[in-house]
């Protein structure tokens, strides 16, 4: 099996049933929806298109990323093209012919924000602009320092500058009152800045008794700073390398996406690696070995997803870029688990002694188990996902079967690294509810009589909940 899960975007070249069912059939786990593009309408027939594939046997989680406090360029009937070393003008607020060639912008604020940044870039950094004055009218005068062609509403990164938008616009909330609606698993929250950001999110979420979990898109230098409170207060994290690698100078983006992911195991968050993993494939039928190389440092670093965007919405080639994935991480995720200092290092709960970090002692000592014992399978038994998510976080080289009794747990679970999730109904005896997961198991045949496994479940114990480890053959 793969460890590592993939993350489609559904666009143009995979909107239809038929093309998300085979990207099901290649092995994506997880649906994102980009809500940077395309109507309610087009959101709600691809979300009907997802769980019609999911009645078919599969289990793909819905994923909407919000557009964020973005700045972009207006709607243009044809591409600007552009010269290096051709002034132009940046403005909010076009009224008349101008002498220079005009690119309108979607931020009334932008002449106020420019000067404190380095640069100004569009489409993160395929065309970089150098500032050389603001006028009195809020027009921004600007060089262009490469050629190129500039479409409509094309992404615009001021690094260094502080944009005065508020955490979540008001198109955001609408956005997500619509995922809310329509009972997504995952909300990717762009452009966060601080830990607030996230909570106030989950508060919408809570009010509006929604189950769906907060991704937080690291892509900023504020949230750079910040990635500890980030971390704790949501669910996920996305490490979105396009607009990152914009606002920060690009050759420290390995090392914060190093960092990230460590945080995130140590902390037992899921990450999810994402953005031009297999850039040239929009184009191509092949990646580049520098594309491959990439993905597979992120299944090196045991991240728990890797992403695909253009690839797969807007791609020639979508099937072909998930295969291609496919491969990579199968190849280079096998890294055998050291359960010595070093490891512990990678994945320490021992002095965190909260509920959570002592589960994921107890998971990590089920992991050493199965792995000393060549285990044919890890069996937990979860309603919530805590014990699956403190299993999968120790990495362990066994395949991890998780059973809960809710479609959203199941859905959930599809983000973390090593799970396989199931749904059964639960009974209140627990060991009625491992046999009925082993019977399950027997019939869908992903196991067999003769075979062992680590079973994890937790029991009751007067008011409090203990995680139970057995060994079983099946």
């Amino acid at each position: 099996m793969r460890f590592t899960k993939i993350i489609a975007t559904i666009g143009p070249s995979t909107g239809t049933t038929d093309a998300i069912l085979k990207l099901a059939q290649h092995g994506v786990g997880i649906c994102r929806l980009n809500f940077s593009h395309g109507t309610y309408k087009d959101h709600e027939k691809v979300i009907d298109s997802i769980r019609a594939v999911n009645k078919k046997g599969f289990s793909l989680g819905i994923m909407i990323d919000t557009k964020g406090p973005e700045v972009r360029t207006g709607d243009v009937r044809q591409a600007i093209q552009v010269k290096k070393g051709q002034s132009v003008i940046f403005t909010s607020h076009a009224t008349k012919k101008e002498k220079l060639t005009t690119i309108t912008v979607d931020y009334d604020h932008f002449a106020e924000d420019v000067p404190s940044a380095r640069c100004i870039l569009l489409d993160n950094g395929a065309i970089e602009f150098k500032l050389e004055s603001v006028e009195r009218n809020g027009n921004v005068i600007a060089k262009a320092l490469e050629s190129g062609s500039i479409g409509s509403r094309r992404h615009i990164n001021l690094p260094g500058a502080h944009i005065s938008l508020p955490s979540f616009t008001e198109k955001d909330w609408q956005d997500i009152r619509f995922g809310i609606d329509c009972g997504v698993d995952f909300f990717a929250t762009s452009f966060v800045r601080t830990g607030k950001d996230i909570q106030t999110l989950r508060a919408f979420l809570q009010k509006h008794k929604s189950h769906g979990e907060i991704i937080a898109k690291i892509e900023t230098p504020q949230a750079v700073d910040n990635i500890d409170d980030i971390v704790d207060a949501a669910n996920g994290i996305m490490i979105a390398r396009g607009d990152l690698g914009a606002e920060v100078p690009f050759e420290d983006v390995p090392h914060i996406q190093e960092k990230i992911v460590e945080k995130c195991r140590r902390k037992g968050k899921p990450v999810i690696v994402a953005t031009h993993m297999l850039e040239s494939m929009i184009l191509s039928p092949m990646p580049t070995r520098a594309e491959v190389t990439d993905v597979a440092y992120a299944a090196r670093l045991q991240a728990d997803c890797a992403m695909l965007s253009g690839e797969t919405a807007s791609g020639l080639f979508p099937f072909k870029a998930v295969a291609a994935m496919d491969r990579v991480l199968r190849r280079n995720e096998r890294i055998e688990p050291n359960y010595d200092l070093s490891f512990r290092h990678t994945c320490p709960a021992t002095t965190d002694q909260s509920d959570d970090g002592l589960r994921r002692e107890q998971a990590l000592a089920a992991s050493v188990l199965a792995t000393k014992i060549r285990a044919d399978a890890i069996v937990a038994i979860t309603r919530t996902g805590r014990t699956a998510r403190a299993v999968s976080n120790s990495r362990p080289l066994v395949p991890i079967h998780a059973f809960t009794d809710t479609e959203i747990c199941k859905h959930h679970l599809m983000l973390l690294w090593g799970v396989t999730p199931h749904c059964i109904p639960f009974s209140a005896d627990r060991e009625q509810t491992l046999l009925q997961a082993l019977a399950h198991a027997e019939k869908e045949k992903f196991l067999k009589k003769g075979q062992r496994i680590v079973a994890v479940s937790d029991i009751r114990t007067g008011s409090t909940s203990v995680m139970t480890i057995q060994i079983r053959e099946i």
